[in-house]
């Protein structure tokens, strides 16, 4: 049976994700990734017209501190054969994430690998920090400067990496100066 390029012909009850070329997954993936980010902020969203800013900024932080805790180490590393026994380990596993940092990704990054041990990734183009600069620059604080640091620590799975904000956003919201929106060190403490 050839691969499928879309889904407009007849309804297949038995159709299964091998039956789809590689192209239509890797974009049926790409809608995945957006759904994904769209959820986590209707999700906010909800939280703080129902219960303020200061309750939607905690569940959020709860919810991708949790799967960092319990998605990530029980599947990801499993699935990619990744043992996350340096902290270029675990900056593999973010490139395989469902708001993955690929250089073609969600959030394009540059690594500077220093050693095995020692990563600095540099993020250029994060289309979460452009919406929060256009439509809700009081998230800024809490997204930027809380939650990711705390999210990409997690997701490390190995709690010897440490993860290290070196550059964030400015605070108070202002526009920035070149591309840069983050840059993190990732290092493995003994």
């Amino acid at each position: 049976m050839p691969e499928l390029e879309d889904y407009s012909g007849p309804f297949n009850p038995d159709l299964k994700f091998e039956d789809f070329s590689k192209d239509f997954l890797l974009k049926l993936m790409n809608v995945w990734q957006f759904s994904y980010i769209h959820m986590l902020g209707a999700w906010y969203y909800a939280i703080k017209k129902r219960f303020g800013p200061e309750a939607a900024n905690a569940c959020e932080y709860w919810e991708v501190v949790r799967i960092g805790q319990r998605v990530l180490p029980k599947y990801y590393p499993q699935l990619a054969n990744i043992e996350v026994n340096t902290a270029l380990d675990a900056v593999k596993l973010i490139q395989l994430t469902l708001d993955n940092i690929l250089p073609s990704g969600l959030f394009p990054a540059k690594f500077d690998i220093k050693s095995p041990n020692h990563v600095i990734m540099t993020v250029y183009n994060c289309r979460v920090l452009h919406f929060l600069e256009r439509d809700a620059p009081e998230r800024i604080a809490s997204v930027c400067h809380v939650l990711e640091g705390a999210a990409l620590e997690k997701f490390a799975v190995n709690p010897k990496i440490k993860v290290t904000p070196l550059k964030l956003p400015p605070l108070p919201p202002q526009k920035r100066t070149g591309e840069l929106c983050c840059q993190f060190e990732y290092k493995l403490e003994e």
